[in-house]
């Protein structure tokens, strides 16, 4: 049993642990994307590069929970992170994309396990009354690291070894925290029977809603500076304008996060996806536009991540004890699913469209996902007060 003390400490460890997963999403697929579209690559198969990365979390998901369960989940994310250092400044010296496509395999499995990691051990710390709070401000320093990343490309630029030497020492910075982390080897066994995709099945609509999230948050991050060049905008601007979007999200959680704690999760969930919908149609038009492109992007980052942050508190509500490992496990793996199904399209579709219609595919995307939220209110499941696995209250479906 974890003192007070050694919880809070975790806690922090915990968060940092996500601000770390999401600065090497948001430094590596700009970063990478930008190099080999200097190289003459095409977007098709940048895109396909991307979704290597994200094609390591379908790998190790069904692994992880087997180590959450055989080793201590601290331990795990600290040699992910340290093994990570090591890999970027071997990206940066052999600059090949097919050289590439294994290294960036390895690295995605290495942030598969200490996300997972992150997520069951953050699940089991945080008290029901302040889970959404909790979960807010590990959302929040999500997007911190996530603005973080392209805010380095600035000053380090997109050229030569510097800003892979910089990211390798960004990321050891940024682990320290995971030693202050405290756990013992995950004690519950999975129930007989009960994989994936059968919590997958248990609740589908957060599930899908996070790779409905995934393929277009990795379709931004790898795309939007290739966007807004098509459009006219400095690549400069453009590296700023995703540092805001992380703020936004890194900002704008934390209120939307405490009214999560007040309001119908679902509901809040629908309108946050509508509202996401409504700012990909604008995006074209007012990202070339000073001033006004910096709020809307801050405005963009904190209510489309809101969707990712509602995900993660339903889970943690709606799943305990023994399959609580295994959702928070399926729920990285439909990320995983969607950051391979996002980049792929949305590179595809830019390359047969044009690079200007980035935000309408992703608006696609959101729009093939919309009909299962709807449905659900319209049924009035919304009604329903989310309780854990096991209780006959119809929130089977959610």
């Amino acid at each position: 049993m974890l003192s007070r003390a050694q919880r809070q400490r975790s806690l922090v460890g915990v968060i940092a642990a996500m601000a770390l997963v999401n600065l090497v999403y948001g430094i590596t697929f700009p970063l990478l994307a930008l190099v080999l579209d200097g190289q003459g690559i095409s977007k098709t198969m940048i895109g396909l590069n991307t979704i290597v990365q994200a094609a390591a979390t379908l790998v190790v998901s069904p692994l992880a929970p087997g180590l959450l369960l055989r080793f201590n989940p601290a331990r795990l994310m600290q040699w992910s992170a340290l093994v990570m250092a090591g890999l970027f400044i071997l990206a940066g010296w052999f600059p090949n994309v097919w050289f590439w496509f294994p290294l960036r395999f390895i690295i995605g499995a290495l942030t598969t396990m200490l996300w997972v990691s992150s997520e069951s051990v953050i699940n089991e710390l945080v008290d029901e009354h302040w889970r959404g709070r909790v979960i807010g401000i590990y959302s929040s320093a999500g997007a911190a690291g996530f603005a973080l990343g392209p805010l380095l490309l600035i000053f380090t630029g997109s050229e030569g070894l510097l800003p892979f030497i910089a990211t390798s020492v960004m990321t050891l910075l940024v682990a320290i925290p995971l030693f202050w982390v405290k756990t013992s080897t995950a004690t519950h066994e999975p129930e007989a029977g009960t994989g994936l995709w059968k919590v997958i099945r248990l609740a589908p609509a957060i599930m899908l809603a996070n790779i409905v999230y995934a393929s277009a948050v990795e379709s931004i991050s790898t795309f939007f500076p290739l966007f807004a060049l098509q459009l006219g905008v400095a690549e400069q601007t453009a590296l700023s304008l995703m540092t805001v979007i992380g703020l936004g999200g890194m900002v704008l959680i934390l209120p939307l996060s405490w009214l999560a704690d007040r309001v119908n999760r679902l509901s809040m969930l629908l309108a946050c996806v509508l509202l996401t919908m409504v700012m990909l149609l604008l995006m074209p038009a007012l990202v070339r536009i000073p001033v006004i492109s910096g709020i809307f992007a801050f405005a963009f980052g904190g209510i489309s991540g809101m969707i990712y942050a509602l995900g993660l508190v339903l889970i943690g509500v709606r799943f305990r004890g023994r399959l609580l490992a295994i959702a928070t496990t399926a729920y990285t793996a439909c990320w995983g699913t969607g950051a391979i199904i996002g980049p792929m399209l949305v590179g595809a579709g830019m390359d047969w469209l044009g690079g200007e219609h980035m935000a309408m595919i992703i608006f696609m995307i959101y729009l093939a996902y919309l009909p299962w939220p709807v449905s659900l209110i319209i049924r009035g499941r919304h009604r329903n007060e989310i309780t854990q696995y096991g209780a006959n209250n119809g929130n089977e479906g959610i």
